[in-house]
Order: structure tokens, then C-alpha cells, then sequence
């Protein structure tokens, strides 16, 4: 894939190269299409408008089978249709029908084509269906039930994002119609079923099983469509517009139903107010499910999430659910409400989807978080930009540009127009776009429409460009001999590539220059040349304590700034924004030229009054590293601090646990933190072997989610010959154990060198999962052991002596080293 996007970049210059001077010189750019062309790019065509579907199924569960009836109601786009391709993998189809009469189909591996008689016409109304059944290796996951001990959840439950519901159902499976869909799902009794929409009611019938049946009251497409099928509780919400939200989880674990959920109401009320859009929808629901292949999916009015996220106050201390609640959430707008064309213009949904999510953190948490999340979106962003040069808008450019990229960019447009304009023109777009489809152009053109804005520069050195500008910043202080005026002046310059694809930026950018006397002057002004100056007037000639080039870091950049010593410690005592103090923080951190002492010591002053995490964090791995008595008592200080990003810094940083804070470090092994624990029980372990019995016996009761903390003793048990500790790691690689508990097991696993008959079988039934996350690390496993001889038998004993599905012979085969179809004696 990275050769053939150089080869789509390659021709884009090779096509612009003769327009690069012209480019230079005139002050307008080329078409998007000229920049980067991708072909295949567009929306896939399709003969018919789908208005309403109606799925009848009956699912079972052990036998992981869907069979029953796929129903729709269309209208010919063309003046004549005589043959219709629907999405349908491996579909053993029974009857299609249209308007209730046989209708004539082939099925083929990946579709199933119809062929009207007489064709369709314009403003017709006709419905199609199929009788049809399934066993889908993607789309729907039936997770536990070939766990013959029991300990596993027994579950069902969809994906569809981006063209998997073709797997279980019949459809046209592309986000370029909408359409009004039903759900009619028969299931054991016990079991809860969730779908889309409103739960019209229930029908229990005499073979112990239970009908649902869903239906929507507004059109969604095909991918947003979902089932899940589980044992649950439910706790009843409502936001302060009234709308009804359903919160799903465990019944054995109502402690998780406060930390899980905290905001989930309060976020609904934000969005509202934020969007200044209701809620698109007459109900939410979230459920949480086992083995989940992703982290979550907002399907139209529920949202499906990986039960890892489903935690107490504790395990949330790791990693809580209210960043993805929000993301989700926000689709519900952005990806649902409103809907892309085409993958292309996937930013569409998931910058937005990222980006609110910083909105609402600032209003709960501050600030600070605000920054230190949009720091990290850039960060990201730059990281793939050293890659290649995609723009957002594509649909090859990549996790990192249509999450944190995408949102950095919204961020910075909030910045160009001004928070309330942005604001403004986003519920303009909303309302303008409701339950349609969109495409970048429709973003583009509500800034025009709503506030007369021309925003083409912005759209395009951003969204249809790639690259990412590189900033090299001096100053000097200058005073005029003749007129007496003192000022400041920066010389800016870009030092990124720049050519056709990505010529230079242009971006209005911030210049404040803050004196000692704790004033401050600011200019505003554009840079959009290679090199450039601004001048920053100073008419009372006051002396400069430091300053700053975009203060708050609001644009997407690299930025070579030089600094004194005296200049970053007034930064970082006084710079308004916490990002700023902490760039102070990490350029001292950075520069070796510092002399050690005097920065320890300033570091240690400004470690107790600051209160934000990342600076303080940033401070402990600056100590960690020195070697003075200021830094250990600072590390010992921080092992006691109260946040626990402070305290995971310390251990994320250590290397080395010196005799003199081995105390401090053992009183680790009781935090709050499950991630702390185990962290630190491996590095003083490794520091001080002698004393690994003492530790395993303070953790001999603590487990952690997924088992971290407990795989972590056994695999130490392990490596000192405990058979017991062997057993129940390998125990732990089986399909009774949700996927992240089988990853850490089988690393550790990996770590000891160990394999067995048993430990085979379940690597080979991860290989065959549905859960690429799993498969992937199991298959690792075993391709490794398969480098050595004692090992291999194993696996080639094991898969001779089953018998396999032709789908599990080419996944298997070629680990073994035979060609599937052919069986060795």
C-alpha cells in the first residue's frame, strides 16, 4: 500500500510540475482532483433508492446461523432496470420475490443479482425480498458458544462499519442511500436483543424463544444498522430534553454502571446545547459486548462498546469509557444525522467525532485537558506526516489524519472564524443537511452560506493538501535610532518541503511578547511566505522576560524556537497557558547545555505550584534522568502525588530502581492503579530479584482487568519452574476468557518459551476468530514456535488429526506448511 500511494503522489507532481511556478506566483490553487488523485474515489453507483427494509430473522446462536426474510422498497433512479445487484456474502439463498411474485436471482460469492421482469421505471413503488440463511464469518460475531466449560459470555452482536452487515444480511451495503429500517429478531427467551430504534414490542413463543421487533422512524444507512443479543441489566436514564437512554451491562457488576456512565446524560445536554440541535433520534442506548474488534461503533440509536470499557471506579483510573461515551455520542450527529457520500469523506464523521470530545473535556475537567488533548492530536498528525503527504479528504489517509488530524484541523478553523461563527455555521450544516447525505463541498459551503465566509485557502492547504508547516522562529529587540520607537521583531520562516502538492501555509498566527513587569503586547497577523518579519510594538520600552509564537499552540505545526535559560523560566512560571509552561518544561528537559543543578533546582520550585499533570509529569522524567539529590527527593515526592498520571510517569520513566528508594517504589505494589501495580511489580522484580517472593505474596489476591496483574505473578511463578502457575497461564490462552485476558496470557507465554498440546489447540481456535486483534497475536505465537522443531510438531500433529472447513484449511495450512486442499498422511 505505501508504494502505491507514492506512485498516486508521484503522479500528481509529475502532473502539477508544470504549474509549480504559476502556483508560486498567483494567489489561487488547483482542483482537488490535480492534487491527489485517487481513483475509484467516488460514490459507487446504484440503480435503485432503497425507502424502507425490513429484516425477519431467527439467529442461532451454537449453531453461529441467521436464516429468515430481507424485505425492501424501492424505486427505480433509471428510466428502465432489468437487473439489480445487492450486497450478500456467501448467502444461500431459498426464494426472491418482487412484489410478491418469484423473481429470478443469481448469487455469486460476494452478491446476489435480480433481474426484474418487467424492469423497473421511473416513479414506480415496488418491494423485493429474500428468503435466504447464513453463516457469517464477519458482520455478526457469535462469541462463547464453543466454550464447552461455560465461563465464557455467551453473546451476538454486530459490526457493520465499514461493509460488513453484507455478511449476515442481504442489503445495499454503501452509505450513498438512506433508508427506514425494521428489525424483527427471534432469539432464546433469556436473552436481552437490542436493535435500532424504537422497541415496538415483544412475542413469546411456544419453542421457548422471544421476538423483538425494532423499527426506525427516520432513514439511516445500511452499516448503522445492529444487533446484539446478551444477558443484561438496564438502568433508565433521561436527559433534560427527556430523551430516554438505556444503559446496558453486566448484572454481576452494578459497580460499573456510575464510573462507565458518569456523564452519559450530561453529555447528551452538552451536545444539544453545543450543536444547538436536538438529539436526532427518540432513544440511546449504549451496551457493552465481549470480544469486541474495535473500541466502539455508533450504530443509529445504540452504540456498541467493548466490555473492557465497562469498569469500576477503579479500572477507570486506566482507562475510563466518558472519552469514547462522548465520540460515540457525537456521531450520532456527524455520521448518523448527517451521513458521508462516500469513504472518502470519513473525516466528516470521525474528526467530528473526535473533536467534540475536547469540547466536553474542557467543560468538565478544564483548561489544561483541552490542551494537553489537542497537543496530542497533533502530535499524532505529525507523526503521520513524516510518512507521506495524504490529505485528510481521502479515503487512504489514514486513522491518524480522520481522528486527531481532522480534529486539529476543525480546532484551528474554530480559531480562524471565531468560537461563535464556527459554532454558528455548524448548526447551519446540521439543520441545512438533516438526515441527507454530504460531502466535504457541503461543509465548505456552510461557512459561505451562514457567514459569507470564503474559506478555500483554509480547505485546501488543509483538508485537500497534505503536510503539515515547519516553523523556524528568532527575535530580536529593536530600537530606532532616529524615531527613538523600541519593538520586537520576528523573523519567521518555513522550512518544510514545499512544491505543487503543498505549497506554503498560510495561517493567521499569534506573536505576544510578555515583559517583566508582567504586561504583555500581542499582534495577530498572517504568515504565508517563506521567510518573514512581524513587528510587535513595545511603546513604553519595557525589557522582555520572554516570548511566545502562537501561545496556546492552537495551529498544527513544527517549531524550531531557540531559547534562553532565563527566558523558558519565566515561561514556565508564567505563561498563561499550561501548554506553554509545559513547552518550557520540555525544551529545559531537552537541552543538554543547561547546567544540572540550576535546573533541577528551578524544576523542583515550580513542581508543587504546578498544578496540571503533564507538566509535572514532564518534571519527573527530566529527574529521573539527572543524577543530583534535588532529583531523587522529587521522584520520591512524586510517587506520593495524588494524580495518577503523575505517578504512572514515574514508572513509565524508570529504568533503574536505586537501594535508596526501593521503599518508596515497594509502596507502589498497593496503589489504586491496576497498570501502576503491575508495572512496578515487574520493574522491582527485575531490580531486586531476591526479594520477589515478599512482592508476590502483597499481590496474591489482586487480579486486575484482564487479568493483567495476576498474569504478571503467575508468568514470575512460571519462570521459578511453578507447574501450577504454567497451567493456569495457558488456561487462561483459551477461548473461556475474553480476548485481551487470551493477548496477555499468550505474551507471557511467548516471554517463558513454553508450549504444550493444549496451549496448540487454543492458539489454533484464536487463529480462526472472528476478532482480528486475537487472531493476529496468536497467529505471531505460533508462526514463532513453528521456527523450532520441538514446537512444530505439535502444530503439525494437531492440524492433521482434526478435520477443517476449506475457510479454516487457508488459514491453516500455510502455517503447517501445506497447500490447502491437500492433505499429507
Amino acid at each position: 500500500m505505501k508504494s502505491f500511494v507514492f506512485s498516486l503522489a508521484l503522479t500528481a507532481l509529475v502532473l502539477l510540475n508544470g504549474f509549480s511556478s504559476l502556483l508560486h506566483s498567483q494567489s489561487w490553487y488547483q482542483p482537488t482532483s490535480t492534487v491527489f488523485v485517487e481513483p475509484g474515489g467516488e460514490s459507487r453507483e446504484h440503480v435503485i433508492d432503497i425507502e424502507h427494509v425490513t429484516i425477519n430473522i431467527r439467529v442461532d446462536g451454537p449453531e453461529g446461523k441467521v436464516q429468515g426474510t430481507v424485505s425492501g422498497i424501492v424505486h427505480s433512479l433509471r428510466e428502465k432496470v432489468d437487473s439489480i445487484d445487492f450486497d450478500g456474502v456467501r448467502m444461500t439463498v431459498h426464494s426472491a420475490r418482487l412484489n410478491g411474485k418469484p423473481l429470478r436471482f443469481v448469487v455469486f460469492d460476494s452478491s446476489v443479482r435480480v433481474y426484474p421482469q418487467p424492469g423497473l421505471v421511473y416513479d414506480g413503488t415496488d418491494t423485493i425480498s429474500f428468503d435466504y440463511e447464513c453463516h457469517p464469518r464477519r458482520g455478526m460475531h457469535f462469541t462463547g458458544w464453543s466454550d464447552s466449560t461455560n465461563r465464557a459470555r455467551k453473546q451476538v452482536w454486530t459490526q457493520g462499519e465499514d461493509s460488513d452487515n453484507r455478511n449476515w444480511c442481504i442489503l445495499d451495503d454503501y452509505p450513498n442511500d438512506k433508508m427506514i429500517t425494521e428489525t424483527i429478531i427471534t432469539f432464546d427467551s433469556s436473552y436481552q436483543v437490542l436493535s435500532n430504534g424504537n422497541l415496538l414490542g415483544t412475542t413469546l413463543n411456544s419453542d421457548g424463544t422471544k421476538t423483538w421487533h425494532y423499527t426506525m422512524t427516520k432513514p439511516h444507512v445500511t452499516y448503522l444498522i445492529m444487533v446484539a443479543i446478551g444477558k443484561f441489566a438496564i438502568e433508565e436514564r433521561h436527559s433534560a430534553s427527556g430523551l430516554p437512554v438505556h444503559l446496558y451491562y453486566y448484572p454481576e457488576r452494578p459497580e460499573c454502571v456510575q464510573p462507565t456512565y458518569r456523564y452519559a446524560t450530561e453529555a447528551i445536554d452538552f451536545m444539544e446545547k453545543q450543536l444547538n440541535v436536538p438529539f436526532p433520534w427518540e432513544s440511546y442506548s449504549q451496551v457493552p459486548v465481549q470480544d469486541y474488534i474495535f473500541g466502539a461503533m455508533e450504530n443509529t440509536t445504540a452504540t456498541v462498546f467493548g466490555d473492557f470499557s465497562l469498569c469500576d471506579a477503579r479500572e477507570a483510573l486506566d482507562r475510563n469509557y466518558i472519552g469514547t461515551d462522548v465520540h460515540e455520542l457525537t456521531h450520532q450527529w456527524f455520521g448518523d444525522f448527517i451521513t458521508e457520500r462516500d469513504w472518502k469523506d470519513i473525516w466528516l464523521h470521525e474528526s467530528f467525532a473526535t473533536f467534540y470530545p475536547k469540547l466536553f473535556s474542557r467543560k468538565v475537567y478544564g483548561e489544561p485537558t483541552y490542551e494537553w488533548m489537542r497537543r496530542g492530536e497533533q502530535n499524532q498528525a505529525l507523526g503521520a506526516g513524516e510518512r507521506d503527504r495524504l490529505p485528510v479528504v481521502s479515503s487512504l489517509s489514514g486513522t491518524a489524519r480522520r481522528y486527531p488530524k481532522g480534529s486539529a484541523v476543525l480546532d484551528m478553523l474554530r480559531y480562524v472564524v471565531g468560537e461563535n461563527n464556527f459554532d454558528h455555521a455548524i448548526t447551519y450544516y446540521l439543520k441545512h443537511h438533516a438526515y441527507s447525505l454530504v460531502h466535504t463541498d457541503e461543509f465548505y459551503l456552510a461557512f459561505q452560506d451562514a457567514l459569507g465566509m470564503s474559506l478555500d485557502w483554509f480547505f485546501d492547504e488543509w483538508l485537500y493538501r497534505g503536510n503539515e508547516p515547519n516553523y523556524t522562529v528568532r527575535y530580536q529587540d529593536v530600537m530606532d535610532m532616529k524615531s527613538g520607537e523600541r519593538s520586537t521583531e520576528f523573523q519567521v520562516e518555513q522550512t518544510q518541503v514545499a512544491d505543487a502538492l503543498s505549497p506554503y501555509f498560510r495561517m493567521p498566527v499569534v506573536f505576544e511578547v510578555h515583559y517583566k513587569d508582567g504586561s504583555m503586547n500581542t499582534v495577530r497577523e498572517e504568515v504565508s511566505k517563506q521567510a518573514q518579519t512581524v513587528r510587535v510594538p513595545n511603546p513604553q520600552k519595557k525589557d522582555i522576560a520572554y516570548t511566545l509564537f502562537d501561545p496556546g499552540s492552537y495551529i498544527l505545526k513544527r517549531v524550531n524556537f531557540k531559547k534562553s535559560f532565563e527566558e523558558l523560566r519565566e515561561q514556565a512560571m508564567n505563561a498563561p497557558h499550561m501548554i506553554d509552561r509545559y513547552d518550557a518544561v520540555h525544551q529545559m528537559h531537552e537541552d543538554s547545555t543547561f547546567d544540572e543543578q540550576k535546573t533541577d533546582e528551578f524544576l523542583q520550585s515550580i513542581y508543587t505550584k504546578e498544578s496540571f499533570q503533564a507538566v509535572k509529569s514532564e518534571i519527573v522524567a527530566h529527574m529521573l534522568r539527572s543524577k543530583t539529590t534535588i532529583a531523587t527527593d522529587l521522584v520520591k515526592t512524586a510517587i506520593g502525588d495524588n494524580d495518577v498520571e503523575v505517578r504512572k510517569a514515574v514508572v513509565s520513566g524508570t529504568k533503574r530502581i536505586p537501594e535508596k528508594l526501593r521503599e518508596s517504589y515497594e509502596r507502589m505494589l498497593a496503589d489504586s492503579s491496576y497498570w501502576i501495580i503491575e508495572n512496578v511489580f515487574t520493574k522491582l522484580c527485575e531490580n531486586f530479584p531476591s526479594r520477589k517472593a515478599e512482592y508476590l505474596k502483597k499481590l496474591e489476591n489482586v487480579h486486575g482487568p484482564s487479568q493483567r496483574v495476576h498474569i504478571a505473578c503467575l508468568e514470575c511463578r512460571a519462570a521459578d519452574n511453578d507447574r501450577a502457575a504454567l497451567d493456569t497461564l495457558v488456561d487462561y490462552c483459551s477461548h473461556s476468557f475474553e480476548f485481551q485476558t487470551r493477548q496477555n496470557a499468550m505474551a507471557a507465554v511467548k516471554r517463558l518459551n513454553y508450549c504444550n498440546e493444549a496451549l496448540v489447540g487454543y492458539l489454533v481456535e484464536a487463529m480462526l476468530s472472528t476478532n482480528n486483534r486475537l487472531a493476529d497475536v496468536a497467529r505471531g505465537l505460533a508462526e514463532g514456535w513453528m521456527q523450532q522443531r520441538r514446537y512444530s510438531e505439535l502444530f503439525v500433529k494437531y492440524y492433521r488429526a482434526h478435520q477443517w472447513k476449506k475457510w479454516q484449511q487457508d488459514i491453516l495450512a500455510k502455517l503447517v506448511g501445506e497447500t490447502p486442499g491437500r492433505r499429507r498422511r
